[in-house]
């Protein structure tokens, strides 16, 4: 009898042993795949817009041409959960999907890499442009949350009448965050954007968050307005609260030609 008994754990024990051996190897290959970005090549970011594309109202006067835009990045981000972080570097090349919307507005998709996506809707009024909607993607090891949100009231991006020295200052909400963000032009520069020289206007903008995701952000953008995109980006962003999130990054325009 106990030899037989014997003869009947063995293979439990193997397969204990076996489910033992393939939890560790799956934890390893997960805290590794987390600590990397999937780069998002501009051919996949290409198919996505001519999909979208193909029920999209041609594009506004004044606004920027649809198709997909590469940039040049540096930078890295971070996020975790009280003292266990994970810091990941950010793919050396970022896609920018612009889409045209009807009524004269548009969206951005900014992929980052597969892991890291944001996206935000624009109308332009005689105001200027405003943001009437977010999105925020971002997983680590496939842990994450796709947040998708209505800007309100919509957040003044930039004004009609933008002119180095102009300030402007809101309050607005995206679901149960609340926002307030101060914008200045701090100057006129000139920036080359594959062999050519644009003008741009650099526009500083530090808001505070508060709700269950508290942060600060500082994004310094060069918005060409011949082409009306950001030909260069700054971002310094720290989220706190449950999940903590960090995120430096900068961007450079690579082409002012779309790829369709």
């Amino acid at each position: 009898m106990g030899v037989l008994l014997g003869l009947l754990t063995r293979p439990l024990r193997l397969i204990g042993l076996l489910v033992t051996v393939g939890l560790v190897v799956g934890g390893i290959w997960l805290w590794r795949s987390a600590h990397s970005s999937t780069p998002v090549p501009a051919r996949d970011a290409v198919a996505a817009y001519r999909e979208g594309a193909a029920v999209r109202p041609p594009p506004a006067a004044g606004l920027p041409r649809p198709g997909v835009y590469t940039y040049r990045v540096s930078g890295s981000e971070r996020g975790g959960v009280g003292p266990l972080g994970i810091q990941r570097t950010l793919p050396g090349e970022a896609q920018l999907i612009v889409t045209a919307l009807p009524g004269g507005a548009y969206q951005t998709e900014l992929d980052y890499s597969r892991e890291h996506i944001e996206a935000a809707r624009y109308r332009r009024t005689p105001a200027g442009i405003h943001i009437t909607w977010r999105r925020t993607d971002i997983t680590f090891a496939g842990f994450g949350r796709d947040d998708r949100r209505a800007v309100s009231p919509s957040s003044l991006y930039l004004p009609a009448a933008v002119r180095v020295g102009r300030t402007w200052t809101e309050r607005y909400r995206t679901g149960d965050l609340s926002v307030s963000a101060t914008s200045r032009v701090v100057r006129a520069e000139r920036v080359t954007v594959g062999g050519r020289s644009v003008p741009t206007l650099v526009v500083v903008t530090r808001s505070v968050t508060s709700g269950p995701h508290p942060g600060t952000r500082t994004e310094t953008i060069w918005w060409a307005p011949s082409l009306g995109l950001e030909v260069r980006r700054s971002d310094r962003l720290r989220v706190t609260g449950t999940f903590a999130f960090r995120e430096s990054a900068d961007l450079s325009l690579e082409s002012a030609e779309p790829a369709r």
